[in-house]
């Protein structure tokens, strides 16, 4: 991880509203006080896909303790999950964690964070990290 819990694109936020994390349910989904949540930042692989074991493990590995989020543009998603940019306990950016190692892809859509991370992605792509390339 980043030793100073910064990250190099400057995502963070230490002060975002932590919540708990029940579950897990892929790379870029947890459940939280029963409500699903979905990572604004990213896309993940599904199911059966290469790389989905390895983003949904790393997923739960950066929202041990619970996570900080943050609100994108849009409330929720076409299925009724609520929308987020999702931190760790000490504020660093989980979106640009999974993409920088290579476990998702950037949003490209919408989103205030968006250009930051489609960045991310080209450099994570170009270095060959990860597994999705």
């Amino acid at each position: 991880g980043f030793s100073d819990g910064a990250s190099p694109a400057g995502l963070s936020c230490p002060n975002c509203p932590l919540l708990p994390v029940e579950r897990v349910i892929d790379g870029d989904t947890f459940m939280s006080e029963g409500v699903g949540i979905r990572l604004y930042g990213v896309n993940t692989p599904e199911r059966g896909e290469q790389c989905f074991t390895e983003a949904t493990d790393r997923l739960r590995e950066l929202a041990e303790g619970g996570v900080r989020v943050e609100p994108g543009p849009r409330a929720e998603d076409y299925w009724g999950r609520r929308l987020a940019y999702v931190y760790t306990e000490e504020g660093a950016s989980v979106d640009e964690a999974l993409i920088r190692e290579g476990l998702a892809w950037a949003w490209t859509r919408d989103g205030q964070h968006r250009d930051a991370l489609i960045a991310l992605e080209g450099e994570a792509q170009r270095q060959g990290v990860g597994c999705l390339w």
